[in-house]
């Protein structure tokens, strides 16, 4: 494929396999995906707290949270997807054990809310388990970028910290050492969330640093 020399190396839009705007509109998708699965696991996983705390629950209330979360692990399903391409590039194992645990991740939010909705119970730590696979994917996906400079380093290593962070935060609450729902165990999710919150703004701002040489 070619690529013109007077493109600058860091460009998300050079003329690559996808086209000029190929990346870029990748860069966008993902950081739709990544803010609208946060807000959406959020609702939904308060709805369903909601339901299973009320005196007399209402059924839509369930529904309406598994429906939420049941968006989210699309959501995560399709930025395993969409970043497979881009990946791949810079290591190809990481890309696909990305995807793989992205896809996972989905199907155990979709069958666990198959399974309240049916029984009308509370999977005990279902929560935990699927921010196992959160942090899991996250630190492969942030160590890539960092490795690669996709984004900027101090971004990427801070993704890398905040899911070690919340891998450590899940351990703690399968031992009842700690509760990520409320107190002190929310700390957990503080700079994994800083920087599920930040880079989505760089992606749609500045996109990734595309280095042509490995799309030739």
């Amino acid at each position: 494929m070619n690529v013109e020399a007077n493109h600058p190396k860091g460009s998300a839009t050079e003329q690559v396999d996808g086209g000029p705007s190929s990346y870029r509109s990748t860069a966008i998708l993902v950081g739709v995906l990544f803010l609208s699965s946060t807000a959406t696991f959020v609702a939904g996983s308060q709805l369903i707290t909601s339901y299973f705390s009320a005196d007399r629950p209402r059924s839509s209330t369930l529904l309406a949270g598994v429906l939420l979360e049941g968006y989210t692990g699309l959501a995560v399903a399709g930025i395993g997807i969409a970043m497979l391409r881009i990946l791949s590039r810079y290591n190809p194992l990481s890309a696909r054990a990305y995807l793989a645990l992205r896809v996972l991740e989905c199907l155990t939010i979709v069958t666990v809310g198959v399974v309240m909705v049916v029984t009308k119970r509370e999977v005990p730590n279902y929560d935990a388990l699927i921010y196992a696979f959160t942090a899991v994917g996250g630190i492969i996906f942030a160590a890539v970028l960092y490795t690669a400079a996709l984004v900027p380093r101090p971004l990427s290593g801070l993704g890398v910290i905040g899911y070690i962070v919340l891998l450590i935060g899940v351990v703690a609450a399968l031992t009842d050492l700690a509760d990520l729902s409320e107190g002190w165990g929310t700390i957990f999710f503080v700079p994994g969330g800083l920087f599920e919150l930040v880079l989505p703004f760089v992606l749609f701002v500045k996109g990734f640093s595309i280095d042509p040489q490995r799309f030739r």
